[in-house]
């Protein structure tokens, strides 16, 4: 094998092969953030892992965080899934980030039971993207490992949406990010990333200011069940 060492260097100097291993040979997604994506070590959102999100209000700018990578993610088959949404997720919003209507499955299981079926088939199941909100869901530690394992066998794109005092709790979440809104800027530190330390801050634009939030009384609403079905744009409006 005397061409060994050689081949060993063209290998090596090979760009994708460099981003393989600078990454450990995991998939992420851009987060369409050029910022963020430089202050993450894998420089993306990690597919087949768990990520938090730790935000202390609801409708306080992850949507708008993350609405670049889930039109990347829309590129392949299957549904993005939002369990237990805290309201009716805001139809303008939607349209402006450019996330078809049609795509979107809301779950809103009775029961913590359920909820946990929910999220783990749904993951499992290799979904592009599941957006969770616990809700009054008690996330243990032996929840959030199933919820990891789900994950890392569908490969997609896995979000829990939780309230910053859980930052207190051990996780095995691949990326825990903390979320601060200021204005018309969404203010981020890392918590914790795989594969590196914590502890950076930086700041975000929001994007489509046209389109805000919903005031917070409209995303605690509650949402009446109906006999009938619903048309395709109360999923989102």
């Amino acid at each position: 094998m005397e061409n060994a060492p050689s081949l060993k260097k063209a290998l090596s100097e090979h760009p994708l092969l460099r981003q393989a291993q600078a990454h450990g040979s995991r998939a992420v997604l851009g987060t369409g953030h050029v910022t963020l994506d430089a202050a993450l070590r894998e420089g993306g959102w990690p597919l087949g892992a768990l990520i938090e999100l730790l935000s202390p209000l609801p409708g306080l700018g992850e949507l708008q965080l993350l609405a670049p990578a889930l039109r990347t993610a829309l590129a392949r088959l299957g549904w993005l899934v939002l369990v237990t949404p805290p309201g009716q997720p805001h139809a303008p919003a939607w349209q402006a980030a450019q996330l078809p209507a049609e795509r979107l499955l809301i779950v809103r299981p009775d029961n913590p039971r359920d909820w946990l079926w929910s999220v783990d088939q749904s993951a499992r199941a290799g979904m592009p993207a599941v957006l969770v909100w616990p809700g009054r869901v008690v996330l243990s530690s032996k929840t959030l490992r199933r919820l990891q394992l789900a994950a890392e066998e569908g490969g997609g794109l896995l979000v829990i949406i939780r309230r910053p005092g859980d930052e207190r709790e051990a996780s095995p979440a691949a990326l825990r990010l903390r979320l601060q809104a200021e204005g018309a800027t969404l203010c981020l530190h890392i918590v914790k990333q795989r594969g590196s330390w914590g502890g950076q801050s930086l700041s975000l634009g929001l994007p489509f200011p046209e389109a805000p939030p919903p005031p917070l009384e409209q995303w605690g609403q509650v949402v009446e069940p109906v006999a009938a079905p619903l048309p395709r744009l109360s999923l989102v409006g």
